[in-house]
């Protein structure tokens, strides 16, 4: 589709702060592409994540929420919700095709309360769905098909700026920058290495805060430069970060539980379908208070919420012998 002016700059604008970006601070290409995403629609919320699929895990070197950066980190993104259903399809998701109840079952960011608008881009690579482009509103219908096109494009530039995907792109770091395409041990030294330096860096400007009178610009800017080392650190060690250097095999799933929840988690994930406490109870010959008590640990140590997330753990464990399947 066409783009307006007005899209058509904040996006040449965003593609020469990525492109004069120094080559450790990923920070900035994320901030620029929030920006550009802010001067096109109403944006309350950004983030840009980072997929790990072989064992669901979503990791955010960037978060920004109602004017503030927020702090980033890694968790496990569930079976049925919004992430999921972005991966398995590869399609951007917007909140009109379904009134929020994918996004609705997820975490939410910022104040809590639910969104108006959203729409998540995926990152696509060849292997698939790598990280999203997360933009949420508190003003309903603002997402519209132009910002899909934004997001959209600038997501595959992001996507060149932390893997050199794609070396047919204008913007291609990665033969520029060879080490941005080293997920071994050598970019993990380099990630380390930058936040030393700018750890060091920033606790020498702590030591000088009380010098002079420009006290709360200067607190700001040493903000920033936190989030910019959490954004330097969560890219390079989170999501597809190591995937070059992933094991021939996954580890068990359902190592860390004992014989007698594994024998429980067998029978909820029997050809069958989960056959229901009393029956479980009656097949081990335990009490129904002890399956339960069993099930409550077993979704504990694996960090699930419900039992119905097993059976896709448990297939996971089972694909472990095929690392290079894609599921969905």
């Amino acid at each position: 589709m066409a783009l307006s002016d007005p899209t058509i700059r904040a996006l040449r604008f965003a593609d020469q702060v990525i492109h004069e970006a120094d080559r450790a601070d990923v920070f900035a290409v994320y901030d620029a592409c929030r920006a550009a995403v802010g001067a096109i629609t109403a944006l309350d919320d950004f983030y840009v994540a980072l997929i790990q699929e072989d064992d669901r895990r979503i990791s955010y070197p960037y978060l920004f929420s109602n004017g503030r950066y927020a702090e980033t980190g890694t968790m496990t993104y569930g079976p049925a919700g919004v992430v999921a259903w972005v991966v398995a399809s590869g399609k951007p998701y917007r909140y009109q095709d379904d009134r929020g109840a994918l996004l609705n079952r997820g975490v939410r960011f910022g104040d809590g309360e639910p969104s108006a608008d959203a729409l998540i881009v995926p990152m696509l690579g060849e292997d698939g769905v790598v990280g999203l482009l997360g933009a949420l509103s508190d003003t309903p219908a603002v997402m519209t098909d132009e910002v899909v096109a934004a997001m959209t494009w600038l997501a595959a530039v992001v996507l060149d700026r932390i893997r050199a995907a794609s070396p047919s792109r204008r913007l291609n770091l990665g033969v520029v920058y060879p080490e941005l395409q080293d997920t071994g041990r050598a970019g993990r030294l380099m990630a380390v290495n930058h936040a030393v330096s700018a750890l060091t860096s920033l606790a020498g400007d702590i030591e000088r805060l009380g010098d002079g009178n420009d006290v709360a610009p200067r607190v700001a800017a040493l903000s920033r430069r936190c989030f910019e080392v959490q954004a330097a650190l969560v890219t390079r060690l989170g999501g597809h970060a190591d995937l070059g250097s992933s094991p021939d095999r996954r580890p068990d799933p359902l190592q860390a539980l004992s014989p007698r929840e594994r024998a429980v988690v067998d029978l909820v994930t029997g050809p069958h379908g989960d056959p229901g406490n009393a029956a479980i109870a009656a097949t081990l010959g335990i009490g129904t208070a002890t399956v339960k008590t069993h099930m409550g640990s077993v979704l504990a140590k694996l960090g699930l919420e419900h039992r119905s997330e097993l059976r896709w753990l448990v297939r996971c464990g089972q694909d472990a012998g095929e690392p290079s399947a894609r599921h969905g």
